[in-house]
């Protein structure tokens, strides 16, 4: 995943995650993950985003920034997000520090 996304204003936005570590995938399976979208690092809240493990032995998720909420943003506006990992016995973990920075651009139509 790049550390800069584009966003389209009022588009689906999609991606897989891949966690690792030492290059080895990380089972997900009893790990809740969450992602909220906001407007600067530590900043407030935009929205959430959808998140789905799709094969969680292999530490592979999606996340989905829903058209819905993406139409709510502004052309030319910076987001920031990262992955907030709650583990079975509690202890979380916000991955990267500093988030992840999305770009928002207007939608073209002809």
């Amino acid at each position: 995943m790049p550390k800069r996304l584009v966003i389209v204003k009022g588009n689906d936005v999609k991606f897989e995650v891949r966690v690792k570590s030492a290059g080895l995938p990380v089972n997900i399976e009893t790990v809740d993950i969450f992602c909220e979208v906001k407007d600067r690092p530590g900043g407030s809240l935009l929205f959430e985003a959808v998140v789905t493990k799709t094969d969680a032995e292999n530490g592979i998720f999606e996340v989905w920034f829903p058209k819905d909420r993406t139409a709510g943003l502004n052309a030319g506006q910076r987001v920031y997000f990262d992955f907030r990992f709650v583990f079975a016995d509690g202890t979380e973990k916000n991955y990267p520090v500093p988030p992840f920075e999305a770009f928002v651009v207007e939608r073209v139509t002809d």
